[in-house]
């Protein structure tokens, strides 16, 4: 990257919104409140949103001047980089305009819905040298830290299995307005939402998928959504998976890998439990953490530094070639090999 930026020059990083969402609107929160950064390294001044009426309240609360379009938002030169939180089928697009103007990009997940528009906003952050960043919050978590030394370390032995869960009621409350609750941002249901956390945990975990069985169907929710999703999943590794997503029940997250040495379990995001062969389980709690402060924080870090984020992006191309893979199951019916 040919521009550094110096926290002796310019002490506090400023970041544009793009969506101000329900998640963008707590993106924004983790870092200021009533404008006021609670960190020394950044803070958001300036958004683009397609709704500024529904949105100007929260805008004048956080000190944010909304532009009327993107383009006029990204030809401002008022911000050194974006935080995109605006509907999947839009990142790809908005990540090569902010690349062009020369800004460094926070995405959150999915960086695209295939590996093709994923390669492109790559390959266009890499082009104009900006970093590029994708929110995959649950890998700040300690539990999670934790989960990966004891697996890396050896104590599992050989990795056999690995399964994990993530659901939450968001489905019950969308309107058939949402953008959610459209069928082309939401293939497979709750796997662009949350499925493809904990696609992204396991290759975190267990490296690259090299093929998935996955169907997804709609038994309750009355818009355009599915709300049941699981894939049976094959590592290149030689272990197996399997994972599900409900978009319409309480919270939950569960990720558990099983080894011929014990298992690990993370049940919700404080708490881990470690079984050797022959031992009792050992619980450990986790103090809460702030994981989108976390992973922004890691973002500017990185942009300052210039530095890897913590998330490489090989990681996410193999995630989003996964997620591309269970669309295409849940269309046919059928075994489908990860082509990346």
């Amino acid at each position: 990257m040919t521009e550094r930026l110096s926290l002796e020059e310019s002490p506090i990083m400023k970041l544009g919104i793009v969506g101000l969402g329900q998640w963008g609107q707590k993106l924004v929160r983790a870092i200021q409140e009533d404008g006021i950064p609670k960190s020394q390294l950044f803070h958001f001044a300036a958004g683009y949103t397609r709704s500024p009426s529904k949105h100007r309240t929260f805008a004048l609360q956080e000190k944010l001047h909304l532009f009327d379009s993107y383009q006029e938002f990204l030809q401002s030169k008022s911000v050194d980089a974006v935080v995109i939180a605006s509907p999947h089928s839009e990142h790809v697009d908005q990540i090569c305009a902010a690349a062009d103007a020369g800004l460094h990009i926070f995405v959150e997940k999915p960086l695209a819905l295939d590996v093709a528009g994923a390669v492109k906003a790559i390959g266009a952050a890499r082009d104009a040298e900006r970093q590029l960043a994708v929110g995959f919050n649950r890998r700040f978590l300690p539990a999670y830290s934790n989960l990966k030394e004891i697996l890396y370390s050896g104590r599992l032995g050989r990795v056999l299995h690995i399964e994990g869960n993530f659901s939450a009621p968001q489905a019950l409350h969308f309107s058939p307005e949402d953008w959610r609750a459209d069928h082309s941002q939401t293939p497979a249901g709750g796997m662009t939402l949350m499925g493809i956390h904990i696609l992204d945990a396991m290759i975190g975990l267990a490296g690259a998928i090299s093929g998935v069985r996955a169907r997804s169907r709609r038994q309750f929710l009355q818009i355009d959504m599915d709300d049941t999703t699981d894939v049976q999943i094959e590592f290149a590794g030689g272990s197996t998976g399997y994972l599900s997503t409900v978009p319409a029940t309480a919270h939950n997250w569960r990720l558990q890998v099983f080894g011929t040495a014990g298992w690990a379990e993370m049940r919700g995001y404080r708490q881990l439990t470690f079984a050797a062969v022959g031992q009792d389980a050992q619980t450990t709690q986790f103090a809460a953490v702030d994981i989108e402060r976390a992973e922004l924080e890691a973002f500017a870090k990185s942009v300052v530094d210039q530095t890897e984020y913590p998330i490489p992006l090989d990681d996410v191309v193999r995630g989003i070639g996964a997620l591309d893979a269970v669309f295409q199951s849940v269309r046919e019916d059928r075994f489908v090999t990860v082509e990346c």
